[in-house]
């Protein structure tokens, strides 16, 4: 949200309606927070079909779309159903179209050729190296058949490229996170960089622990230029296959590496180590460079432990819980209610958005003047005194980068950082001109990932992801800009991480008002809704548990007792309209 100098406002875009564009499905709803799905290693569950002498023209082109899926051989399997004139014509390299609710018309038909146009939506473009991007619209081709002596098949020009069945997408590519370093660690080869997932889907039938580490090898989609990097240098490759070693874990033997240092290849072990244990390859992991130790002076074998200090799933300890923000001062929530913060930020009363940093040690929060149209971002220690940064016409909620001593907010439209450092604070306003080439407006709200690599952005009430680029300049810039989810509509009032692959977006809608996006590209879910009451204003989340600020108040969606909650639970000491929640991140 935005906050204007004389009123607080939910910037919910020009039309409170959600896209009415094609392909752009209803969000499903009632559930609780999910992880996505987890890479398993395991054959299809739902087999890939062939074609028979009995399926008339419509079955066979479903299955054929069903075929695809498969793209071992150049998709020799999907090629079954085409006539060898047609198999030997399609051209099936680059991007794959996620089709959904297709339907099939026939245009012409005879006993010995039909002629039927393909209509549906596009719910993704799934590119060669994995990445999975939400798309919209709709895609319509013309196929041809004809009768064989084997049955129908598909005969004359496919379009380039591949169109699959989103159901059988679903049932067969299961979602793989590779790890990338942030800039300044791969460039001075520190071994305690922070890692940032890149999402890949692989094709379960296709999958080997090698084809993991090509791929890693192979360095971070297009879309993370410069917002990461690899520590694998060019020319960087496998000696042969990975080996799993039954019982024992598994054995890597990398080549090219040339003359890196030794920290820098305690990075590059991270980063291979990190993909290998969340795509549930156990270890421990054998790593060696041209048959000899990965590391000079470290032992062939690796365990997670030897990489813990790079855990991109690990979460900064804190004693500070949740806070709320309710007339105009900020709370700490504990056992006995709610009790005002220590220093001027509990006893103020014209607070509007405040932010914590993850390890609870600093707070930023804008203030409403009390004697001008303005509003001020003051940063500072939590519980302690705090400090003018800025002051303009509007102040977005801030965020705290990473590392805690980095604040970000949006002044007039201009995205802003500050740097706390011992020798003063260094002010960068970021280029954001890319997000005018997906969407204008004005950027209401920004709210950095935990890795520091990407940013979510409210403009118009649309979700965008776009990826945050330090120049060794220092300038900063936001890059490769992209809409997060096309069926979350124009209607979302409030934004933050639940973990750095995860999103919770509050939503001013009766329909799945509070919602749970993917950076791995597949569409919204909503969360349980039932007792509700809209509008809600703001959410906070973390990896175990959601809270919003609905009509009535501040309300939590977690656990209890080890089962996820059926309904959201009013937060003591929070239920006031205006009440808006606070969690350290």
């Amino acid at each position: 949200m935005t906050f204007r100098s004389t009123v607080l406002r939910l910037v919910i875009g020009c039309a409170v309606v959600v896209l009415g564009l094609s392909g752009c499905a209803s969000i499903p709803t009632d559930s609780a927070p999910q992880p996505v799905q987890p890479f398993n290693r395991q054959v299809p569950t739902s087999a890939l079909p062939t074609p028979q002498n009995d399926m008339d023209p419509e079955a066979l082109a479903r299955a054929f779309l069903r075929a695809t899926a498969d793209p071992r051989n150049a998709h020799a399997s999907a090629r079954a159903f085409l006539t060898p004139t047609a198999a030997k014509q399609w051209d099936d390299r680059g991007d794959t179209v996620v089709l959904d609710d297709a339907s099939l018309l026939v245009d012409e038909r005879t006993d010995t050729s039909v002629t039927m146009r393909l209509i549906a939506d596009n719910s993704g473009i799934l590119k060669v190296n994995g990445q999975l991007l939400p798309a919209n619209g709709r895609v319509e081709t013309t196929m041809t058949m004809t009768r064989t002596t084997a049955g129908w098949r598909i005969d004359g020009a496919l379009p380039s490229g591949v169109m699959l069945d989103r159901r059988q997408f679903e049932s067969t590519y299961r979602l793989a996170m590779l790890y990338f370093t942030d800039p300044p660690a791969a460039l001075s080869g520190a071994g305690n960089a922070r890692l940032t997932p890149d999402p890949r889907w692989f094709y379960l039938g296709n999958y080997m622990p090698t084809d993991l580490l090509s791929r890693l090898i192979a360095g971070p989609t297009s879309e993370l230029d410069g917002a990461v990097e690899s520590s694998f240098p060019s020319g960087a490759r496998l000696n042969g296959r990975a080996q799993v070693i039954r019982g024992a874990g598994m054995k890597v033997d990398f080549g090219g590496l040339g003359e890196m240092s030794g920290s820098a290849r305690n990075l590059l072990a991270a980063q291979v180590i990190w993909t290998l244990h969340d795509a549930d390859v156990a270890g421990p992991y054998t790593l060696t460079a041209d048959g000899g130790p990965l590391v000079p002076g470290h032992s062939d074998e690796w365990r997670i432990t030897d990489v813990e200090s790079s855990n991109p799933n690990a979460v900064q300890q804190t004693s500070v819980g949740l806070n709320v923000l309710r007339a105009g001062a900020l709370y700490t929530i504990n056992d006995q209610g709610a009790s005002p913060v220590a220093g001027p930020l509990g006893t103020d009363r014209h607070l509007m958005a405040a932010a914590i940093s993850a390890d609870g040690t600093r707070v930023a929060a804008v203030q409403q003047s009390a004697d001008s149209p303005r509003v001020t971002l003051l940063a500072g220690a939590y519980g302690g005194t705090v400090s003018p940064l800025a002051s303009g016409a509007t102040i977005s909620r801030p965020s705290f980068g990473p590392n805690n001593y980095t604040v970000w907010a949006v002044v007039d439209g201009k995205p802003t950082q500050w740097v706390f450092a011992d020798s003063g604070t260094r002010v960068t306003v970021a280029d954001a001109s890319s997000i005018a080439t997906v969407l204008r407006g004005p950027i209401a709200q920004l709210k950095v990932s935990p890795d520091g690599a990407r940013a979510a952005l409210l403009v118009s009430g649309q979700l965008l992801f776009a990826s945050i680029v330090t120049s060794p300049d220092g300038s900063i810039a936001l890059t490769s800009p992209r809409i997060a989810a096309y069926n979350l509509g124009n209607d979302s009032t409030g934004i933050d991480w639940a973990t750095p692959t995860t999103l919770m977006v509050a939503r001013d809608t009766p329909e799945a008002p509070v919602a749970q996006v993917s950076i791995s590209g597949l569409p919204a879910v909503g969360l349980l809704s039932g007792n509700l009451t809209p509008p809600l204003r703001s959410v906070a989340a973390n990896a175990t548990t959601v809270y919003v600020g609905d009509a009535r108040g501040v309300l939590r969606l977690g656990s209890t007792d080890g089962q996820p909650d059926r309904s959201w639970t009013e937060v003591d000491g929070a239920m006031s309209p205006d009440a808006m929640p606070v969690l350290p991140g």
